[in-house]
């Protein structure tokens, strides 16, 4: 295979010495560099607002507006139960206080009567304080009518189940006609509004991590390419008993993203922490060749421009670094490609040193 890879690059090479015969090029001297340091594992995306809505009152499930993959407005009726235990409770509480109003009525009337009559004696103290008593008992009871009456409206607002948060409906668990009770499942959801990478950090390096002064500078959120904004992160502050690990959450802005790679809860990216900085080889992105899997730079000789093979690490902005086969002080071509029509390139690959 490497025969064959390094067989078809010099066939290029020779195709491109037949049809141009351009310059030396630009070189740029080999230097190391003080670059982040990134340490990159796998996350999960999930949504921040999910859950499982569930009955907190009994009855027949009536309607069912949406199904699964509906979009829901927040505030949307989505389940209705029949209501008609709880319309006779709520009109009961109802007659329960006007009754409780009407007598209270009647005894805070005999007793601003009473009073007078207990001054010209025509009254005895006893009798006016049994009648002051029942006054303030009926007040009292007006406030028992209305909260029995706060709790059966309550348990009327319970029929009706409506979206706490806008989002898409992900499981539906009951069917028009079935009975529910308190903790019954009705409908599962969640909200693509907020997204959140959930991972689980080796134990080596929570260390690094929890002596950060501004937590969020040190994660970096990447999918497909492209780094997406860090707006919140969360580091639990224990290890997993089984794998001894630190599970971190870390909410991020999908704003940049395009309407062709939209991220969704369940989906895989790629979460990179910074492990301060480290000096390294770097050359600009110009001066690498990909054929395959060989990577090759095109170094600067006293016998002209030669092929060199290198490994290649992560990439920093226009600069890409270089694990081996180039030392600090040798001179490479910005321009690999370009170098493919120079008649004193030699295309033979040098081996990673």
């Amino acid at each position: 295979m490497k025969f064959m890879i390094l067989s078809t690059l010099t066939l290029l090479s020779s195709l491109a010495l037949a049809e141009s015969t351009t310059g030396q090029g630009t070189q740029v001297t080999v230097q190391k560099k003080a670059v982040q340091n990134w340490f990159q594992i796998e996350a999960r995306v999930e949504a921040v607002n999910q859950g499982t809505m569930s009955a907190q009152t009994s009855g027949r499930i009536q309607q069912v507006l949406f199904d699964v993959n509906d979009y829901v407005e927040k505030g949307a009726l989505i389940v209705r139960l029949r209501d008609k235990q709880q319309q006779a409770a709520m009109k009961t509480a109802q007659a329960q206080l006007a009754q409780a109003r009407a007598h209270h009525t009647d005894k805070d009337a005999q007793l601003k009567r009473s009073a007078p009559l207990l001054k010209q004696g025509s009254l005895s103290q006893g009798d006016f304080d049994s009648i002051k008593a029942q006054a303030i008992s009926a007040a009292a009871a007006i406030k028992a009518a209305k909260a029995v009456l706060e709790q059966a409206q309550e348990q009327l607002s319970y029929t009706q189940i409506r979206a706490p948060y806008s989002g898409i409906v992900k499981t539906r668990h009951v069917e028009v006609g079935e009975s529910v009770r308190p903790g019954t499942k009705l409908i599962s959801g969640l909200s693509l509004d907020k997204l959140r990478a959930v991972a689980h950090i080796p134990q080596r390096l929570a260390p690094l991590l929890h002596k950060q002064a501004n937590l969020h500078e040190g994660f970096k959120i990447v999918h497909l390419g492209q780094a997406l904004e860090v707006q919140k992160v969360t580091l639990f502050p224990y290890a997993d008993v089984n794998s001894h690990s630190f599970k971190a959450r870390v909410q991020f802005s999908q704003g940049q993203q395009t309407s062709s790679n939209p991220l969704f809860p369940g989906m895989w990216v790629k979460l990179k922490l910074s492990m301060g900085e480290k000096k390294v080889i770097t050359v600009p992105k110009s001066a690498v060749m990909l054929r395959g899997e060989l990577s090759t730079v095109f170094v600067g000789t006293q016998n002209g421009a030669k092929l060199r093979q290198v490994r290649l690490g992560q990439t920093h902005q226009d600069q890409i670094e270089v694990l081996a086969g180039l030392r600090v002080g040798e001179r490479v071509y910005v321009d690999a490609y370009a170098q493919l029509a120079n008649p004193a390139a030699q295309p033979h690959v040098e081996g990673v040193k």
